[in-house]
């Protein structure tokens, strides 16, 4: 379309100057020609010379929460870049953020511009192309540049400060210590000979064959009280109305557990009913300590399942450490909530239940079994 407005004006101004009987038009027409000319030029050259580079390929943002997108403008020509235009494309990502900045530089120059964004939605999401347009003599904006690459911004749930003390009284983190209050196969430290009165399953078979006497294994005396996160996301648990509502509010809880074991240097692992869209499956991750960031950035593209199989439930307990702590997060299944906490008690753990709006007759029965529940609210308040 501006092709062809260029076009029809240049077509003009050559009539005006072949055929108008007075000079002074043909001269106007000669001057708009050589002017339109020279800006062409000007143009054709200046895009030969600009690049735009994002400093940032993937991003990590939280929702609702102020974030910066930066971008590296380079001139190498010999003249200065002016009247030029600077656009980013962040679609539904913030729809109050429109990066249109005007830009001006020196030449052989390079600018890092940085605009603000506030991801309004948890996801993966796409920035981009970023795009630079110039300004001509006639108030039209040219093409100069188009960058190819794009910044995928992975939006994590809202994380917000619990209002309670999660972490009474359990140790947190892994302590070690002289009391052996309980030892952590897991955690070997070194082999002696068999004293009198060590269990046999502390006999370590294959090097006492070796030595030819008995070899006991010796472990860390320590106390550890990994954090597992249980996310419910099963579609039929939730009430109709407020499938949405409740499955967003739920995954910024089970964030936000995650991230204030990870600040308490705390081993933490999530397992969840929710689908990862990309992988098509449950999310399944054992407590650790380096596990926060790989937690998030599946709760950022978590979606409801259609199913309600909480046998992946059971199989982590099966799994999990001696008095470990339990946050199961989700709507009230009652029974399923019950076999959960006597999987958990059977461990020496400590169970807890996160739960919005719970029936008074759910609440009385979990509260008959002695099962602690945290009532948890739609909105955030303060």
């Amino acid at each position: 379309m501006r092709g062809r407005k260029r076009l029809g004006q240049v077509i003009l101004l050559l009539a005006v100057f072949l055929f108008a009987p007075v000079a002074v038009l043909r001269f106007f027409a000669l001057f708009w020609l050589l002017l339109l000319g020279t800006n062409q030029f000007y143009i054709t050259y200046m895009s030969r010379h600009i690049r735009i580079i994002r400093k940032d390929p993937v991003l990590r943002a939280y929702k609702n929460q102020n974030t910066h997108i930066e971008l590296e403008v380079i001139n190498t020509a010999r003249l200065p870049l002016y009247n030029g235009i600077l656009s980013d494309t962040t679609g539904s990502l913030d729809p109050n953020s429109l990066c249109r900045l005007r830009l001006d530089m020196r030449r052989r120059s390079r600018r890092i511009i940085s605009y603000p964004l506030r991801p309004r939605e948890r996801g993966q999401w796409t920035l981009g192309p970023a795009k630079l347009t110039i300004r001509d003599v006639l108030g039209l904006e040219e093409d100069l540049y188009e960058q190819e690459d794009t910044t995928t911004v992975i939006v994590y749930p809202e994380i917000f400060p619990l209002p309670y003390k999660a972490y009474d009284g359990y140790p947190l983190g892994t302590i070690k210590t002289k009391h052996i209050l309980h030892e952590d196969p897991s955690r070997y430290r070194a082999l002696r000979e068999y004293q009198q009165g060590d269990e046999l399953r502390r006999i370590n078979w294959k090097a006492s064959a070796h030595s030819g006497s008995l070899i006991t294994n010796v472990y860390e005396s320590s106390i550890d009280v990994p954090l597992l996160v249980l996310l419910n996301l099963s579609i039929p648990a939730f009430p109709l109305k407020a499938q949405y509502i409740y499955a967003e509010r739920y995954i910024e809880y089970g964030a936000s557990l995650v991230s204030s074991a990870s600040l308490l240097d705390q081993s933490v692992g999530c397992i969840s009913t929710g689908i990862i869209a990309e992988a098509g499956s449950p999310l399944r991750i054992e407590p650790g300590r380096e596990h926060r960031l790989s937690i998030l950035d599946s709760l950022a593209r978590i979606t409801l399942s259609e199913k309600a199989d909480y046998s992946l439930f059971i199989e982590a307990l099966q799994r999990l450490p001696y008095r470990s702590r339990v946050c199961y997060v989700g709507p009230a299944v009652i029974d399923m909530i019950i076999e959960l906490f006597i999987l958990t008690a059977l461990k020496g753990g400590e169970f807890l239940v996160y739960c919005i709006a719970p029936k008074q007759e759910d609440l009385e029965a979990l509260h008959q079994k002695g099962i602690p529940v945290i009532e948890m609210e739609t909105e955030k308040h303060g």
